[in-house]
């Protein structure tokens, strides 16, 4: 039974996809559903979606299917908030990434090391501003990051 609903979900999630705005009948007779047994498997898979964000609802019995975006990553996050100040502090990569103090820490010495990003001035977790080197080529999609590779780094400088 829990089968028949995934695969159920997967083409209500199709037809959705394709069409403009929609009601519940639309799919049933895009699906050639019709009885009042199966449109409410489809309402009740309608619902379901709504409630994942997958579908909203325009009004009472109509609806839109709008794809959600994949959330970002916290190193993602990490490198947005980088690309977008130009100058920074770690407290404000901190505040608008999520992350914790010390993994924001270890990628701003990872991107200091890579030649990203360098030391301007000040000092302290707070104080310490930080510049983007060339912000019209550093790229779109954060660096790849590490964490093993930056453990193994630090204690071979050690």
């Amino acid at each position: 039974m829990i089968g028949m609903f995934k695969t159920l979900r997967q083409k209500v999630r199709q037809i959705a996809s394709g069409l403009v705005d929609f009601t519940a009948y639309d799919l049933g007779s895009a699906l050639n559903m019709s009885t009042k047994k199966e449109l409410r498997k489809i309402r009740i898979v309608v619902k379901d979606l709504k409630f994942k964000k997958e579908i909203i609802s325009l009004r009472r019995g109509f609806y839109r299917y709008q794809e959600r975006p994949k959330a970002l990553n916290k190193t993602a996050k990490m490198w947005r908030a980088i690309r977008i100040k130009e100058y920074f502090t770690r407290q404000d990569i901190l505040k608008l990434s999520g992350a914790s103090k010390s993994y924001v820490a270890n990628y701003i010495k990872y991107l200091v090391s890579k030649g990203f990003i360098s030391h301007v001035s000040g000092n302290g977790f707070k104080g310490k501003l930080y510049c983007l080197n060339d912000p019209d080529t550093a790229p779109l999609h954060h660096p790849i990051y590490r964490t093993r590779e930056i453990r193994n780094e630090c204690s071979k400088s050690k």
